[in-house]
């Protein structure tokens, strides 16, 4: 008796959820839809892509944050600069100064830096409490995402093949600076170096990450740079980790 009321429970469960349908997707719609580039964005709140958007700016910046507080999801959309050509200096999402930007969810492809968010000056603090995740970067020229200041996070992104476009032109994956830089989980994959933290960035942890197929390194402590790394993977990497202190598992 007890047996077949349970099955009966189960198969009630089951049923509901099948009634229901698919969980609601990811997609943010309560949002200020940015449909056209070049864009400015300076009043704080929540901006999303309603689809792809593409530009053949050689130079500038196609979507510019000057403001704090602001969300940018891109929807799964696709914000795309390859038709400048591999000399562009077009900056795909940038802002500088600004405090607890978040940026997610889509590809930014084809600008010389793909995401590049600056401090003021050398680990000032200005900029602060950035989040860069579930972006595809892929075919940017010199660097796929910039971050710097202060407590800054980016994680669960893909980064392939950042091109140096220019003859000469060396490029960096995830390059990060400041204070307790965190870079989680990423994948990235033909670059001339994977994770670069530079200009004495203080306490950057480099964890869980997957790196293969660079010219010159994988993870690099450059420029007086502190902080550890740990359960990362490399393969095909001549210089798989340089600087910081190795806290184990990494391969």
């Amino acid at each position: 008796m007890r047996t077949g009321l349970l099955r009966l429970i189960q198969f009630a469960v089951v049923l509901a959820m099948v009634l229901a349908g698919p969980p609601a997707g990811a997609e943010t719609i309560n949002c200020t839809a940015v449909t056209s580039i070049p864009a400015v964005i300076t009043v704080p709140g929540i901006y999303c892509l309603t689809g792809n958007l593409s530009t053949n700016m050689t130079s500038g910046n196609a979507i510019e944050i000057q403001t704090n507080n602001v969300v940018l999801d891109l929807n799964g959309h696709k914000l795309g600069g390859l038709a400048a050509g591999p000399s562009t200096g077009a900056i795909g999402i940038f802002a500088t100064g600004r405090q607890n930007i978040t940026l997610k969810n889509g590809t930014v492809r084809g600008f010389y830096t793909g995401i590049q968010l600056l401090d003021t000056g050398i680990n000032v603090g200005a900029s602060q409490g950035h989040v860069v995740e579930d972006i595809r970067a892929d075919f940017n020229t010199q660097t796929a995402i910039q971050v710097e200041g202060r407590g800054n996070l980016v994680q669960n992104n893909q980064v392939v093949k950042v091109t140096g476009g220019s003859a000469g032109v060396f490029t960096y994956g995830i390059s990060v600076a400041g204070v307790g830089p965190q870079v989680l989980n990423n994948d990235l994959i033909d670059v001339n170096l994977g994770i670069f933290f530079y200009n004495a960035a203080s306490g950057g942890m480099a964890v869980n990450n997957r790196i293969t197929n660079t010219v010159v390194g994988g993870i690099n402590y450059g420029g007086g740079s502190t902080g550890k790394y740990r359960d990362n993977l490399t393969f095909d990497v001549p210089t798989p980790y340089s600087g910081g202190t190795d806290a184990g598992n990494n391969n």
